[in-house]
C-alpha cells in the first residue's frame, strides 16, 4: 500500500473517532438528564453519565482502534521497507539483557518490539534494576560499528522531553542503552504521514551520526 492510501486511511479513522466521541457526549448528556430526572442526584447522575458515555466510545470504536493500530504498522513497514529495514513484534528476553552486563540483576524488565537494520538492531525497553531504578528506552545493538565510542551518561536520570533524544546513553562495547520516552521510530497519526516520516528519518539519521 502506497503513502498516499495509507494518508487517506488516517483522515477517516481520525475523522470517525472523532465523530464516536462527539456521540458520546451527546449520549453521556442524555444519560445526565434522564438519570437527574428519575433520581433527584445530581453526585450520581454525572457518575453514571460519565460511565455510560465512557462505555459506549470505547463499545463503539473498538474496531477503529485496531484499525488505527494496524495503520500504524502498517505505514512503519512503508518508512522501514525504504531502508531495508523490517518490524518484529518480539523484544529482548531477560536473560539475553542480563548477559549484556549493563546490570547485575533486575527487579523488573519489559522488552518488546524489533527493528532490524542492516547496520543494527532496536529493542524497546523498560525495567527497574536491584536498586529500584527505572529506565525506559530503547536497547541499540550495533552490527558494524565504523568507530569505537564510550558512553556513560545517568540513564536513570527524570526525562523530561517527550520526543526522542539521544542525551543519555550507556554502553558496553557494541551494545547502547538509550533512556527516551519516545521510540525513534514512533508514528504519530495526530500527524500527517509525510510528517511522520520525515521525523523518522531525522531520528534514524541523528542514531548513525552520533553512533556510527
Amino acid at each position: 500500500m502506497d503513502l498516499k492510501s495509507l494518508e487517506n486511511q488516517r483522515i477517516l479513522i481520525l475523522k470517525r473517532l472523532k465523530i464516536l466521541k462527539i456521540l458520546s457526549v451527546f449520549e453521556a448528556f442524555i444519560v445526565l438528564f434522564l438519570a437527574f430526572v428519575f433520581i433527584k442526584d445530581a453526585m450520581i447522575s454525572l457518575i453514571l453519565a460519565i460511565f455510560v458515555g465512557i462505555f459506549f466510545f470505547r463499545f463503539t470504536s473498538k474496531k477503529l482502534i485496531l484499525a488505527k493500530k494496524e495503520l500504524q504498522i502498517n505505514a512503519l513497514n512503508l518508512f522501514l521497507k525504504r531502508f531495508g529495514a523490517k518490524f518484529k513484534k518480539e523484544g529482548l528476553s531477560q536473560k539475553d539483557f542480563l548477559k549484556l552486563e549493563f546490570v547485575q540483576n533486575l527487579k523488573d524488565f519489559k522488552s518488546q518490539n524489533c527493528f532490524d537494520f542492516k547496520e543494527f538492531k532496536i529493542y524497546d525497553v523498560q525495567f527497574i534494576n536491584e536498586n529500584k531504578q527505572f529506565f525506559c528506552g530503547i536497547l541499540l545493538h550495533a552490527l558494524n560499528l565504523n568507530k569505537k565510542q564510550e558512553f556513560n551518561n545517568d540513564i536513570y536520570t527524570k526525562l523530561q522531553n517527550k520526543n526522542f533524544t539521544l542525551d543519555y546513553i550507556l554502553n558496553k562495547d557494541n551494545c547502547f542503552l538509550i533512556a527516551t520516552l519516545k521510540n525513534p521510530f514512533f508514528v504519530d497519526l495526530n500527524k500527517n504521514l509525510n510528517d511522520n516520516f520525515e521525523i523518522l528519518e531525522k531520528n534514524l539519521n541523528s542514531i548513525k551520526n552520533k553512533l556510527f
